[in-house]
């Protein structure tokens, strides 16, 4: 386990301090840098963090949220709490997340061919995740290998993987309002649902739906849609809404594998099995 694991940081955020080591990346919350802390030095702890401006942290806040209520699943990534500071003059909100040292699923996708067994292991994982969150009464609505993050593991030629990014989370006491076409594109094009865009409908199949185009991405290494040519939005609604088309299955994909992803990517969410059934199927209950 990881040697600040344990620490409840939460519970002292003022007792964070870090040196920024290097930019990580950015998305529409802010920026994610790799810091050090150093008030702490004993233990040699790298942390993310990230941050963005006060005024404009509803998402990070929202995150903050979610991971307080998420933060006893070893699949989900642990946050050790937040802080506001000064910089410039500027008032900035700082969430203090785990690093994840080999980057995101879309990093290891890209880098290494996954034989079938690793792909099982990862789907596995998440899926541990999602049962965990959607029991709660969560639903992520971003699934992507881009959040999705990568861990050293014991075991030999793996990895361990969290899920992270919970800035568009669904929480249980959100309502959504199916006309509001905000709410429809609350995730990324080419992971959405049929009812998710053609009826703003917004719950835990959804998540599902978009395990089942990352398990062919980490099959194919391209997006599920790709045989298509079919990612920017406007194409992905049209696609959803105006026809019955589900993501190609990759041929190389074994019979228990494929029946596996039929029963994640069935066009109405009432055929879609959950998270808590999907584990239990021998695609992953086998590994």
């Amino acid at each position: 386990m990881d040697s600040t694991s344990s620490v409840p940081w939460n519970l002292f955020p003022g007792l964070i301090v870090w040196r920024r080591v290097r930019f990580l990346g950015s998305g529409s919350y802010g920026a994610v840098y790799l810091t050090f802390l150093t008030n702490f030095n004993e233990l040699n702890h790298l942390l993310a963090v990230k941050t963005s401006f006060l005024a404009l942290s509803t998402s990070l806040f929202k995150e903050k949220r979610v991971l307080a209520n998420l933060g006893d699943c070893p699949e989900i990534i642990v946050c050790f709490g937040h802080k506001v500071t000064v910089e410039r003059g500027m008032q900035l909100y700082n969430l203090v997340l785990e690093y994840a040292p080999f980057g995101t699923l879309s990093d290891l996708i890209q880098t290494f061919i996954l034989r079938d067994i690793n792909i099982r292991i990862y789907t596995t994982i998440i899926l541990k995740g999602l049962r965990y969150m959607h029991a709660k009464g969560y639903v992520h609505c971003d699934l992507k290998p881009d959040n999705i993050l990568v861990f050293p593991s014991d075991q030999r030629g793996c990895y361990r993987v969290k899920i992270a990014d919970f800035g568009l989370t669904k929480e249980p006491d959100e309502v959504i309002i199916p006309d509001d076409y905000k709410n429809r594109f609350r995730g990324t094009p080419c992971y959405m649902s049929p009812e998710s865009v053609v009826l703003g409908q917004i719950g835990p199949a959804l998540d599902i739906w978009s395990l089942g185009c990352i398990v062919i991405e980490m099959h194919t290494a391209k997006s599920a849609w790709h045989v298509l040519e079919c990612t920017p939005r406007l194409d992905m609604v049209h696609l959803l809404a105006s026809t019955k088309m589900t993501p190609p299955i990759p041929c190389a994909v074994t019979e228990i594998g494929r029946d596996f992803l039929r029963k994640c990517l069935a066009r109405d969410p009432r055929e879609r099995w959950t998270a808590r059934m999907l584990l239990n199927h021998p695609y992953v209950s086998e590994v």
